[in-house]
C-alpha cells in the first residue's frame, strides 16, 4: 500500500507523462458559450425571483406567514410565463 507522500508523487509523474503525450493542447479547449436562448431564459428566472422575493418575504427577510419556497419558485415562473419579466 502507498503512503500517502509516494501517491501524490506517483500522480505528479503520471501527470507529467501526459502533458508530454499532448494532453496539455485539450485542455486548453474551452467550453462553448450557452445558447442565447438559455440565457435570456436564466437572466429573466433571476429577474423573476428576486420580484417573487420582495413580494412574499416580510422586511427583515423572513416568508410571509404561510409561504414556501416552492410559493415563490411559483410565482417567478408565473411572472415569467405572464411576461413582466
Amino acid at each position: 500500500m502507498l503512503t500517502p507522500d509516494e501517491y501524490i508523487g506517483l500522480r505528479r509523474l503520471l501527470d507529467g507523462i501526459r502533458e508530454g503525450e499532448g494532453a496539455s493542447e485539450q485542455a486548453s479547449v474551452t467550453e462553448p458559450k450557452p445558447r442565447r436562448k438559455n440565457r435570456k431564459r436564466s437572466t429573466q428566472l433571476s429577474k423573476a425571483f428576486r420580484m417573487a422575493n420582495q413580494q412574499l418575504r416580510n422586511k427583515n427577510g423572513s416568508l410571509k406567514k404561510g409561504r414556501t419556497q416552492g410559493d415563490v419558485a411559483r410565482r417567478a415562473h408565473r411572472l415569467i410565463k405572464q411576461g413582466k419579466v
